[in-house]
């Protein structure tokens, strides 16, 4: 009764009214497992309602522009993708949105990263032993690795061409219709490798039907510590490669400074170990920002490095 109500003082939106929180993509997803599980704890840490909005479509720009849209009164908020503020309006020859104006981040959520898996049958036939071998084989005369990944301009498909033009291996991107079609393939043997975010995979390497060769992080990340970050590959020239993804609850722009504050503030209460122990098992590691301008901090000085990722891909998304 005591805790009733500092909980209701931390609600934003008056009479019991639901926020809306926006996940760029279908049900079912990481981004769909980042969105649910926080706006579980944020309920229960602040007492504000949310419920989630899935709105799947145009790789993610159908999402972000129902956030660029939505009122300035923290009734519509979006779980958001870095790559969506700084890559996807790269890739589009006319996008509806600028991500760095548009928006008002508020507060990371989440980190996480790809991993690199091969299925045990191709790394036996063709030695692949570990992340170095597997591209010394694509760099020989006559090898070619087949990579797939969830969509042309996907992060998995920004890195893998990073990957393949510092190192010299030769590898062929074959896009998907998601990250679900390219670990099938995987998994029968009709693509050699797949470089995804780890929730997907994680079941399947615990089951010995995939091995992980490397994360697409500098260092290793907490939830693979066995597994080698490309940092301990700088001698092909990846050394300084890193890609950390996160989310950002994030507002449309001209939000009151005093709305954003409190609903950073509901992020910080909300950002529990019991949290954090849910995200690990999805392959998130939890990781919420100091401030609101330590958020926007973080998206200016990430955006060069997607940049370049974007313009050596070449990816471009009709």
């Amino acid at each position: 009764m005591l805790a009733l109500p500092a909980a209701l003082q931390a609600q934003i939106l008056p009479g019991g009214r639901p926020m809306r929180w926006v996940v760029p993509y279908p049900a079912g997803g990481a981004a769909d497992a980042i969105g649910r599980n926080w706006a579980t704890a944020y309920t229960a840490a602040t007492g504000q309602p949310v419920v989630i909005d899935n709105r799947g479509g145009a790789n993610g720009a159908i999402g972000m522009q129902a956030v660029k849209d939505g009122a300035p009164d923290g009734s519509v908020l979006g779980v958001l993708n870095v790559s969506l503020f700084t890559a996807l309006p790269l890739m589009m020859a006319k996008p509806p949105y600028d991500g760095m104006r548009d928006f008002t981040p508020i507060a990371r959520l989440v980190t996480s990263t790809v991993v690199c898996c091969v299925t045990p049958e191709r790394a036996k036939k063709n030695g692949w032993t570990d992340f170095r071998s597997l591209l010394q084989w694509a760099k020989k005369p006559g090898n070619q690795l087949t990579k797939g990944s969830a969509g042309n301009g996907s992060p998995a498909h920004l890195l893998i061409a990073t990957v393949a033009r510092r190192s010299g291996a030769n590898i062929l991107h074959v896009p998907y219709r998601g990250g679900a079609p390219a670990l099938t393939d995987l998994l029968g043997g009709q693509i050699d490798m797949v470089f995804d975010f780890m929730p997907a995979l994680m079941p399947h390497i615990a089951s010995g039907k995939l091995i992980a060769l490397a994360v697409g992080s500098r260092e290793r990340s907490p939830i693979m510590p066995e597994v080698p970050g490309l940092g301990e590959f700088a001698d092909l020239g990846l050394g300084d490669l890193d890609l950390q993804s996160w989310n950002a609850l994030t507002g449309p722009a001209r939000m009151d400074p005093a709305v954003v504050q409190a609903i950073f503030e509901g992020v910080q209460q909300a950002a529990t170990p019991e949290l954090a122990a849910r995200l690990k098992t999805a392959g998130l590691v939890l990781a919420t920002t100091a401030s609101v301008d330590a958020t926007r901090a973080l998206l200016a000085a990430d955006a060069p490095r997607w940049k370049e990722m974007v313009q050596t891909s070449g990816a471009v998304i009709d």
